[in-house]
């Protein structure tokens, strides 16, 4: 534990309280910010900027809206604000950067939204959601695509659709109700801006649009904006974009979005996705001049995807989703403690947002489930090669009756053990080929396999080859035993250490000793007519893998079952499989020309003898 508190450290200041908004002020290692001025100039990630330090007062007067900022001369106790011992930067004159705000306190008990359509599965978007945010904080709603958190952000913000159906309650200090208009702030996601005006101007007529107020007042308010988003390099620059005209950056951009809800100086500022289309130094950038705005006072909520270990070292709480399920919401720091108490510690350097985002995300249990939904394919082929196969012991007492037949005539020299196995073959051609492609058709598109004339001919061909070697199979115990009770015992047994040894149970490689990997999966016929069917539906296609990626079936399969990577290998099988055919029929044939033709010539020898004596 003492590691991953030291990790914590490395994040975010130990020392932080919760309580009070001015401590959570961010350290030198985060805070960089433009000085008028320097647009051009690079910016340093190793030093930190050097200001002179300033104690900033603000008071309010008795007009509401007119503000005196004095500089005094550093305090000992106020020129700490952090165990890192941040500078506080001089403001440049007649600026309203410190503004102090009474933020308000927002609080969300069983939230739960639902909204048709929206899942595939369930109509619960948000699934009883608890949390807060205080004043002079940055919450952070962290989770992967899909897992709710702009529904939640527009949830406590007011702002869902009308289809949507939202249960439980949100509290703004203390007290149930709506938030009143001008008490808070909305940006999208998506923000379209009009590119003909400067930022200025964009803010200045946004600023109008407002409730009443005094000319010179909105001038304020439209300054203390740009001068809180640090957009003063760019107040008198044209937004743009539009019409081949050249505009802001992506970072700015976003930066004049939220400044247009700053000029109704709002408690509570909620952001859809701040860091959208940035590049990891704006998004930093970003993140810092946020947490700066946090320090006046204002509530900050926040929906993001993931953020660097910057950025993640920012945030004062996090509120992790998944699936629409509240994971964990408390500060950063505990986040990392829950995780590491989970079984799931972060590792040395990588990024804590990384870290959870893997560890809670449900695309890879989906993909987990998708690679053992191809995997369970395998159990099925499995289940139809085996079981249709020990089926067959049915056929048993029919082919008994065909070898008295046979050794009926074989003692009257009407036909020999050639003629029976060759007629006997040529006559369970038809019907077993029957037996093939009804069953298959049934299993073939029941099980979902690939819908290919060319690979159902072939699952066709693989069982009907199958079905011959065990039919051959039993010919060879109905030669060996007069008994049917021993013929099916002999038979079952056979098929139970078939089935064990065809690579299903454990991989084929893997099978411990020479006994059960030669010969025993080398003689199982399953063996090969398995890896021939499943060789026929995995190599030569392509499965995805969420939605951006794809990966060969090999690649799904070949840990579950131990295939070839040979796109011709399926059909060595099936020539196995012909040559077991002819083999076991020519082990039925010596069988019965010795046993069968013993048992008769001694039946003759008897007959003679017997026949003498009388």
């Amino acid at each position: 534990m003492e590691e991953i508190q030291s990790q914590s450290d490395n994040y975010r200041s130990s020392s932080s309280s919760a309580s009070s908004p001015v401590s959570r002020v961010p350290s030198s290692n985060f805070f960089y910010l433009r000085k008028p001025g320097s647009l051009r100039q690079p910016i340093s990630f190793e030093d930190s900027p050097d200001w002179e330090e300033t104690d900033v007062d603000v008071r309010m007067e008795e007009g509401g809206d007119s503000i005196n900022v004095a500089t005094t001369p550093a305090s000992p106790s106020l020129s700490k604000l952090n165990s890192c011992s941040l500078p506080s930067p001089p403001l440049p004159e007649s600026t309203g950067v410190a503004r102090k705000v009474n933020g308000a306190y927002i609080a969300w008990k069983d939230l739960t939204v639902t909204i048709k359509g929206k899942r595939k599965y369930s109509d619960k978007v948000v699934k009883s959601s608890n949390g807060y945010a205080l004043p002079g904080t940055m919450t952070v709603i962290m989770g992967p695509a899909k897992s709710g958190k702009t529904t939640l952000l527009r949830a406590i913000g007011g702002r869902l659709d009308r289809s949507a159906k939202i249960y439980g309650e949100v509290f703004v200090n203390g007290a149930k109700s709506r938030m009143p208009y001008g008490s808070y702030g909305f940006v999208e996601k998506e923000t379209t801006l009009i590119g003909s005006l400067t930022v200025r101007e964009f803010l200045f007529y946004s600023a109008l649009l407002q409730p009443p107020g005094f000319f010179f007042r909105k001038k304020n308010v439209v300054e203390e904006a740009i001068h809180a988003m640090s957009l003063s390099d760019y107040a008198n620059k044209l937004i743009g974009g539009h019409c081949y005209m050249k505009g802001l950056p992506n970072g700015e951009r976003r930066r004049v979005s939220i400044a247009r809800e700053l000029v109704m100086r709002p408690q509570i500022l909620f952001i859809d996705e701040p860091l959208y289309h940035l590049d990891s130094v704006s998004a930093l950038l970003m993140m810092v001049t946020l947490k700066k705005l946090a320090s006046t006072g204002y509530t900050l909520v926040f929906s993001i995807n993931q953020s660097s270990t910057e950025v993640f070292g920012l945030f004062d709480r996090i509120c992790l989703l998944s699936n629409g399920n509240t994971l964990f919401f408390g500060e950063t720091l505990a986040c990392l403690q829950h995780f590491a108490n989970a079984g799931f510690p972060c590792p040395i350097m990588q990024s804590p947002s990384d870290h959870f985002l893997r560890a809670v995300n449900t695309d890879f249990d989906r993909i987990i489930a998708m690679c053992k939904t191809w995997q369970t394919r395998v159990a099925a082929v499995f289940v139809f090669v085996s079981f249709t196969s020990l089926l067959s012991v049915a056929g048993v007492p029919a082919l008994m009756r065909e070898v008295k037949i046979y050794t009926s005539e074989e003692s009257n020299y009407h036909s020999g053990a050639f003629v029976f196995l060759l007629g006997q073959l040529l006559s369970s051609i038809p019907f077993l080929f029957l037996v093939s492609i009804s069953s298959s058709l049934i299993f073939y598109f029941l099980v979902g396999l690939r819908d290919e004339f060319s690979l159902l001919m072939y699952f066709v061909l693989n069982f009907f080859m199958c079905l011959l070697v065990n039919e051959g199979l039993i010919l060879v115990m109905a030669s060996l035993w007069r008994n049917i009770f021993w013929i099916v015992l002999t038979l079952v047994s056979a098929h139970v250490l078939m089935m064990l040894s065809a690579g299903y149970f454990r991989i084929r490689n893997a099978l411990p000793g020479p006994v059960w990997t030669y010969p025993l999966s080398y003689i199982a016929f399953h063996t090969y007519s398995i890896q021939g069917l499943l060789e026929n539906e995995y190599l030569g296609s392509t499965l995805a893998v969420g939605e951006v990626r794809n990966i060969t079936g090999y690649q799904a399969i070949h840990s579950a079952y131990d295939i070839s990577s040979n796109t011709h290998s399926k059909w060595k099988n099936l020539l196995v499989l012909f040559l077991m055919v002819l083999a076991y029929r020519v082990l039925a044939l010596v069988l019965l020309h010795f046993r069968v033709g013993k048992f008769t010539s001694l039946c003759k020898v008897f007959c003679c003898n017997r026949h003498l004596k009388d």
